[in-house]
């Protein structure tokens, strides 16, 4: 079982590497085959649009045809069982990184196909459970302003459509810095997000470790 953990933040150990990596332990405690890839060590551009993977009698086999450093990755994440991927959120979106990974990695998956019923044709045949983990340095009630649900259930819902299924995990309200003192951040209440990143990220980090265990038992069972 080869679960693959992906970090689509620069931060190699931060809020989102430390969730993505406990929901790589969640993974590893029931017996998978982990491995973390810190996407922003890599030199790559997104999508392209050659239109490889579209051309009649394509022999990109679901891999981008594109060759850089993301595509042993993309590789990686074809052959791998469970796909973990996180990302902090910059400006209500994920990292450009997260993105490009996104698009070079689901749109040679998606044929502009249909069958004769009217069903869209799937490249993938197995699924691939997907958990995404979202973080964000703004609280919830900030949720509705920015349209965050909205926005960040669109990105789950596109690997879920190609990967067969997808959950999301989010964690707001995060701590930044390591030294608030250091920052012109007075926006900020140091105290109040240092005592909520002692309450809240545990739980979070529980929480993504049952993600890992959730997702590899998910593998046998979706793929019957």
């Amino acid at each position: 079982m080869k679960v693959l953990g992906i970090n689509g933040s620069p931060r190699k150990q931060w809020n989102t590497a430390t969730l993505v990596e406990k929901a790589l332990e969640g993974a590893a405690s029931v017996g998978a085959d982990t491995e973390i890839i810190n996407l922003y060590s890599q030199t790559f551009k997104g999508c392209v649009s050659c239109f490889a993977c579209k051309r009649k009698g394509s022999k990109t086999n679901g891999l981008c045809a594109v060759r850089d450093e993301l595509t042993p990755i993309l590789k990686k994440a074809l052959e791998a069982d469970v796909i973990i991927i996180g990302s902090p959120i910059y400006y209500s979106y994920p990292t450009a990184y997260f993105r490009a990974f996104m698009e070079r990695f689901l749109f040679p998956l998606d044929p502009y196909m249909i069958k004769e019923n009217g069903e869209r044709v799937k490249f993938l045949d197995k699924v691939i459970p997907t958990g995404i983990i979202f973080t964000m340095n703004c609280p919830k009630e900030y949720w509705d302003k920015y349209h965050y649900r909205e926005i960040l259930d669109s990105n789950g819902e596109e690997f879920g459509r190609i990967t067969g299924y997808a959950e999301s995990y989010y964690s707001d309200d995060t701590y930044q810095f390591t030294d608030y003192s250091k920052y012109d951040a007075n926006y900020f209440d140091e105290r109040e997000k240092r005592e909520h990143r002692e309450k809240q990220f545990p739980i979070d980090q529980q929480k993504c470790f049952e993600m890992g265990v959730r997702l590899v038992s998910k593998v046998s069972e979706m793929n019957k």
